[in-house]
């Protein structure tokens, strides 16, 4: 997905906002911020990414603070608040007995998880208010404005393995419930989150928290693996060489999360890639055609 005009100001407000979380410095924060500011006056052109100058923007952040992890109390705080909702998630799944109407609950509970972002210029998120996700999980299916989620249906069935691209931390522990149905589908699971902290994105820290390590101890079909990287999405030019194999041999991919969208986007793939997120700014909701704050489950074919 290419980059929209407005797609600057969000950028540069969030960067200033992650800045502010990696050091109180005065004087840093300035040296920080100029630094964006020449990254973004020579990169910011029609035809660009905003999740790559994104990565780029927070490499620099990270770097110049020497912060490693400045969204680290807000993942601690999305972890705790979801793993609230473990038990009326898992009763609202237990109710329904038809395979494919759970495995539809499960997508859209995973969908909603994505609201757990920060910083975005026209979202927010209220971790003082731990009963938000609730209500958007029973509002889920009022706001999914692309609905493919039967043809996902259908075409995961003759899938033997799925890549799941994770986002976020607090997010994560939504999907687990979305994986527990692809391996009930009798499905292989390769769950992939990021090596090294970038944003609010789940790392191994964050897998462990949903249940998912153990959960591959205990479970053959399914693995946890990493990125090998900090992007924001996939920078299709970087990947690593530890996650080019199962990248390049995956079947089927989910990917969660913007980020994914704005990047995969970029280049046509001979496989069934889901895109599941919330559209969090106007930017990626006019490219993917929805309104701001809808639900999306988006099915892409292979192209031909």
């Amino acid at each position: 997905m290419k980059i929209r005009p407005r797609c600057s100001i969000c950028l540069l407000q969030r960067g200033w906002k992650e800045i502010q979380l990696a050091t109180d410095d005065r004087i840093l924060q300035f040296e920080v911020l100029k630094a964006i500011i020449e990254l973004f006056a020579k990169e910011f052109q029609a035809g660009a990414v905003s999740a790559i100058l994104g990565t780029k923007r927070d490499r620099i952040i990270r770097k110049m603070t020497k912060c490693p992890d400045p969204y680290k109390r807000h993942k601690v705080k999305s972890n705790t608040i979801a793993l609230q909702l473990t038990d009326s998630i898992e009763a609202y799944l237990r109710a329904e007995k038809d395979s494919y109407r759970r495995f539809r609950r499960a997508m859209l509970v995973a969908i909603v998880g994505n609201i757990l972002e920060f910083d975005i210029l026209e979202h927010t998120v209220d971790l003082d208010n731990p009963t938000f996700l609730n209500q958007l999980i029973k509002e889920a299916e009022q706001d999914l404005a692309i609905d493919h989620i039967p043809q996902i249906y259908q075409l995961i069935q003759k899938s033997k393995e799925v890549l799941f691209l994770t986002d976020n931390a607090g997010e994560i522990i939504l999907d687990k419930y979305l994986i527990l149905e692809l391996l009930n589908l009798g499905i292989n699971v390769i769950v992939a989150v990021k090596k090294y902290p970038v944003l609010n994105d789940a790392t191994m820290e964050d897998a462990e928290v949903a249940g998912l390590i153990e959960l591959s101890q205990i479970n053959s079909h399914l693995q946890i693996i990493t990125t090998g990287n900090d992007h924001v999405g996939l920078l299709l030019e970087e990947i690593s060489d530890e996650f080019r194999p199962y990248f390049e041999d995956a079947q089927f991919i989910i990917a969660k999360g913007m980020g994914y969208y704005e990047t995969l986007t970029e280049k046509s793939f001979q496989i069934p890639i889901v895109h599941l997120f919330r559209t969090k700014c106007s930017s990626v909701a006019e490219d993917v055609g929805v309104k701001l704050g809808q639900n999306v489950a988006l099915l892409r074919l292979p192209e031909t």
